[in-house]
């Protein structure tokens, strides 16, 4: 028992060189009585306090994992989710924003369209414009001098030169060679 006196004594603090333990110290301490010791704890509280140090443990545990999980008392999962809403809204926002381009862009280009149709159509009136039959009309009457045909449709023309003819006599002589060439000469002509 005087050890375990002296080493409650000297346990705060290290002993060194000349400091020697003081054992006369030990032996004038006044020892416990026999009944102020503590008993020794049964096998079974020895299990009951294990088990509630184990469940201490993961009590902290998932304490720490809480703390871990959390920033300034906000779920980092409830951040996350926020966030992720916030990207999905700008890019919905931009979304709307590009379309709204690009029906001001088809908005233009169906006005140019439409320009074009009504020109095309102008260029259509214009285009049948010189195929009018009165205008034909009256440039061959004014310009090139001619008539229309009367009912009958004889059309008679004055001639100011007289009338000939010519009468050739054919060779009657000409042999088969001279015949065969005469044919010949005239095969062109059937051509222009």
């Amino acid at each position: 028992m005087a050890a375990a006196a002296a080493r409650v004594e000297y346990a705060g603090r290290a002993v060194y060189g000349s400091e020697a333990y003081d054992l006369d110290r030990v032996a004038t301490a006044l020892p416990m009585p026999e009944e102020e010791y503590a008993p020794l704890p049964t096998p079974e509280e020895l299990q009951r306090e294990r088990i509630r140090e184990r469940l201490l443990e993961r009590e902290q545990a998932r304490a720490k994992e809480k703390a871990k999980t959390q920033v300034f008392g906000i779920p980092v999962l409830g951040i996350i989710g926020a966030l992720a809403a916030a990207v999905l809204m700008i890019s919905v926002l931009m979304g709307f924003v590009e379309l709204a381009a690009i029906s001001g862009e088809i908005s233009q280009v169906r006005s140019s369209i439409s320009a074009l149709e009504d020109k095309n159509e102008a260029l259509r009136i214009k285009y049948e414009e010189t195929f009018d039959m009165a205008q034909i009309e009256a440039y061959a009457v004014n310009i090139l001098g001619m008539t229309r045909p009367e009912d009958g449709g004889n059309v008679y023309y004055s001639v100011y030169m007289s009338d000939r003819a010519e009468i050739l006599a054919e060779d009657e002589t000409a042999g088969f060679f001279a015949q065969v060439v005469g044919f010949l000469k005239e095969i062109p002509e059937y051509f222009r």
